[in-house]
């Protein structure tokens, strides 16, 4: 239903470059949409008719820039497939009336009444959604830049580059010499991209490799080092690298320049069903809780 109605919405806004899916956590898949359900959409101008069911699965999840739930046990099943998706899920209420509560109870088996209430509910929270949608999508387009404390010269001319290139940044220090091998805006930086608060992100350290280690520990971050621009293709086109690292100590700027546009005009070749994404999804999960 919550499917249905969104993408209703987006038409009805001429809203587009917004794709919505809908997956279900106990569905092996191919089911039609419930008698109910149908039911009460079609009262609303939304046809269910041709509506399958999909199981939830971690390259969906991993497709998704921001996941809605109806209860918490929905959540937590996300959490379970993907543990670096719990930043981008949330609770579709959270965007509702703050006054009601924060699950909307599947109608499921149920009369056609609570179909009904359970649309009006999907309805008033989706509205909120919409309304946030520019913001969203304007955070999404976001690059985050940091650096250690030797590298904030060359970081500093990236974020230049970048804002001369039209594109929005969000700078993540440091803006001075603040002394140490400081991990934290490796930390911030991939915190902000795992969470979708940031498209991409670009990490400057002297060698690059104390910050792609660092990043790297981050569950959903696929950080690489790239030292020239074949390498920046190849870790787009193939491992769908989120997160840049470079080496302040062996580049000069035009060369940087070019390996970040090399790096953000490549688009990534793997398709969702990759097995590399799936294996890195999987080590995630095997490794975030210790």
């Amino acid at each position: 239903m919550a499917d249905g109605l969104l993408k209703r919405m987006l038409r009805e806004g001429k809203i587009e470059n917004v794709a919505v899916r809908s997956a279900g956590t106990m569905t092996s898949g191919g089911s039609p949409a419930s008698d109910g359900a149908e039911a009460v959409c079609r009262e609303v101008d939304v046809d269910l008719s041709e509506h399958r069911s999909t199981a939830l699965t971690g390259s969906l999840i991993s497709w998704a820039d921001i996941i809605l739930c109806m209860e918490h046990h929905h959540a937590a099943r996300v959490s379970e497939l993907s543990p670096s998706a719990s930043a981008k899920t949330h609770l579709l209420a959270e965007f509702g009336p703050p006054e009601e509560s924060l699950e909307i109870t599947d109608p499921v088996g149920m009369p056609t009444s609570f179909y009904r209430v359970c649309r009006d509910q999907l309805f008033e929270c989706l509205k909120g959604l919409y309304l946030h949608l520019p913001k969203l999508r304007d955070r999404q387009d976001t690059i985050a830049v940091g650096c250690d404390e030797k590298s904030i010269e060359l970081k500093d001319l990236i974020c230049k580059h970048l804002q001369e290139k039209g594109k929005e940044i969000e700078d993540c220090g440091p803006f001075g010499i603040e002394g140490g091998d400081d991990p934290s805006a490796a930390i911030d930086v991939g915190r902000k991209v795992a969470a979708r608060l940031a498209s991409f992100g670009i990490l400057v350290g002297a060698s690059g490799v104390g910050m792609s280690i660092a990043a790297n520990k981050i569950p959903g971050i696929r950080a690489a080092l790239c030292a020239d621009p074949h390498y920046a293709e190849q870790s787009r086109a193939f491992h769908d690298v989120n997160v840049l690292c470079l080496g302040s100590n062996f580049l000069e700027p035009d060369d940087t320049s070019l390996i970040i546009d090399t790096w953000l005009g490549t688009s990534y070749t793997g398709g969702e069903e990759s097995a590399a994404l799936q294996v890195f999804d999987q080590l995630d999960g095997v490794f975030s809780d210790r």
